[in-house]
C-alpha cells in the first residue's frame, strides 16, 4: 500500500510581492499598489487610492493590502519587496513607530499571522516589477470614484 501525503501546495510556492504607495500634493489624495510573483510569475495585482493621507502612509498601507491578501489566499511565508525606508527599516532594524500608529498596529496584527521576509529595492532604478507597482500606485492616486461606494 502507498500512502501518499498532502501538503497544502500554496505553503511551498516562492511568494514574492512587490508593494508600493504614492501621493499627490496637488490631489491630496495617494495610492497604494501591489503586485503578486508566484514563483517568478505575475499572477495577480491591485491598486487603490485614499484621499487625506501621505506617502508614508500608502506605503505601509500597500504592505497591509498585500499581505492581507497573502493571508486570505492561504500563504503561510511571503517576500516583500519595497523602496520605501520607512517600511523596510520600521519592519526590519526596529525603527520607531513616531507616526501612522493605526496602520502599525495593523501590521504588526498581520505579521503574526505570516511569516514576511523584507527586502529594499532601489526606487527608479529599473527593477520591471517595482517599476509597474509604482505606476499602479500613481494610477491610484488618480482615481476619481467614490473612496465608500
Amino acid at each position: 500500500m502507498i500512502l501518499l501525503s498532502f501538503v497544502n501546495l500554496k505553503m511551498s510556492k516562492d511568494i514574492s510581492i512587490y508593494c508600493d504607495g504614492a501621493y499627490s500634493s496637488l490631489r491630496d489624495k495617494g495610492g497604494w499598489a501591489f503586485v503578486v510573483l508566484e514563483n517568478g510569475i505575475k499572477i495577480y495585482s491591485k491598486f487603490y487610492f485614499k484621499n487625506n493621507t501621505t506617502n508614508n502612509r500608502m506605503e505601509i498601507q500597500s504592505c497591509i493590502e498585500a499581505c492581507s491578501w497573502a493571508i486570505q489566499q492561504s500563504y503561510s511565508e511571503i517576500t516583500i519587496y519595497s523602496d520605501s525606508m520607512y517600511l523596510i527599516g520600521t519592519m526590519t532594524k526596529g525603527w520607531k513607530k513616531n507616526k501612522n500608529h493605526d496602520l502599525w498596529i495593523l501590521m504588526d496584527q498581520i505579521s503574526k499571522k505570516l511569516k514576511i521576509n523584507f527586502e529594499h529595492v532601489k526606487g527608479h532604478a529599473g527593477n520591471v516589477y517595482n517599476e509597474l507597482c509604482d505606476a499602479l500606485a500613481n494610477q491610484g492616486s488618480h482615481l476619481e470614484i467614490d473612496e465608500n461606494g
